[in-house]
């Protein structure tokens, strides 16, 4: 099994290449049928439905492939990061190394808490953080 590594830092910029395989994800994201009423598809049995789960995962590497998961401190700044979750404006200032930060902070929250990058792509916030990506490339 290979293990995923966080080689970047956050200061570094994204080539274009890398911010386009992640902005990608935004008309997927967007479709008013991907996640409608902005909760997490679920199966019959209850749990998040596997096309979904599976869509996460591809998400989940192309932030590791394209250098957006990056070595910094994200227990310490978990304040900084839930800040960005409940201010629109906040978010809508961030530039490419909080974009980072974002993007890490919630792939190693999924670690600790379970489906909360899930949560985070049906809730609309990644979304809103590719956005601000496409923007800052533009």
């Amino acid at each position: 099994m290979r293990v995923k590594s966080c080689s970047r830092q956050e200061s570094d910029l994204p080539t274009a290449d890398q911010v386009s395989n992640l902005t990608a994800f935004i008309p997927l994201f967007k479709d008013p049928g991907f996640c409608p009423g902005g909760t997490m598809p679920l199966a019959e049995d209850g749990y998040p439905d596997e096309s979904f789960l599976q869509m996460v995962s591809r998400f989940l590497d192309a932030c590791y492939k394209n250098g957006f998961i990056v070595r910094f401190d994200w227990e310490s700044w978990d304040a900084a990061a839930r800040e960005y979750l409940s201010d629109g404006a906040r978010l809508a200032g961030a530039d490419f190394p909080q974009v980072r930060r974002l993007l890490t902070w919630h792939v190693r929250q999924n670690r600790f808490a379970r489906d909360h990058l899930a949560e985070m792509i049906a809730g609309g916030h990644v979304l809103a953080i590719l956005r601000r990506l496409k923007d800052l490339a533009a």
